[in-house]
């Protein structure tokens, strides 16, 4: 029964996603977790060594205080950025 609640849980939040409204990446804001996800990387990581670079889009302080909670980015931005880094392939 376990088994069957993770997926039933697991089909609400993709349901629940699918039903919220598309936003173009140049109008939508990301969290820090949202960019940390994109760039495939730890949130502790993205604050620690990605967002505080200045080549990397500055953050929206949607919430009016200096909390980095409010921290928000276009995610039009993020990707930009990302495409535009120099990669290393692994071979």
């Amino acid at each position: 029964m376990q088994e069957h609640q993770a997926l039933y849980d697991r089909l609400d939040k993709l349901i629940s996603l699918l039903s919220k409204p598309k936003v173009a990446d140049n109008k939508a804001l990301w969290d820090a977790q949202e960019c940390a996800d994109y760039l495939k990387l730890t949130k502790q990581k993205f604050m620690g060594d990605v967002a505080c670079r200045k080549t990397f889009p500055k953050a929206k302080n949607v919430g009016g205080s200096e909390n980095r909670t409010n921290w928000r980015w276009v995610a039009g931005d993020v990707i930009a950025w990302a495409l535009a880094q120099s990669t290393t392939t692994k071979h």
